[in-house]
């Protein structure tokens, strides 16, 4: 998948690669007919949802491709019933940093989570993530989103 190839590099590549065949949905923004950039998302527990990566071609990036797909994938998840969608990134990952926090997602840890969901349901969510050392979760409360039908990712 060219978007994937384009966004990520090493382990990262490997690992949205697989990811891609493991996740319930995948959004796509298409311009002219051409995906330019995808997220993969799926439910970690009946009123949580998590993104797995958002992915935008190198040659769309800085038009709001980004935070389009996002504001599509929150969206996503508030018609399925999550009242809160979660994300990790890196954490020097400038631009995924930016986009998330931008979009109002907050840090969260593993004690937070085991807090609101218990211990054992927050480990199998938290295992669904896969977030790994050197990363954040972020949250954001679900809630609080504008009514649906804003944005489309295609366009």
């Amino acid at each position: 998948m060219p978007i994937l190839d384009e966004s990520f590099t090493g382990i990262y590549l490997r690992h949205a690669k697989r990811t891609l065949g493991e996740v319930e949905t995948v959004r796509v923004a298409l311009v002219n007919g051409e995906p330019v950039a995808l997220a993969m998302l799926k439910a970690v527990a009946k009123e949580a949802g998590y993104v797995y990566y958002i992915a935008v071609r190198p040659s769309f990036r800085g038009k709001g491709m980004g935070s389009r797909l996002l504001i599509d994938s929150l969206d996503h998840f508030t018609r399925g019933g999550a009242t809160e969608v979660y994300a990790s990134v890196g954490e020097h990952n400038v631009e995924s940093n930016a986009l998330f926090l931008g979009q109002g997602f907050r840090k969260t840890d593993f004690g937070h989570v085991s807090k609101k969901y218990g211990p054992l349901k927050a480990l199998l969510m938290y295992r669904s993530m896969l977030v790994v050392p050197g990363e954040i979760l972020l949250v954001k409360d679900t809630l609080t989103l504008p009514p649906s039908g804003s944005q489309s990712p295609s366009g």
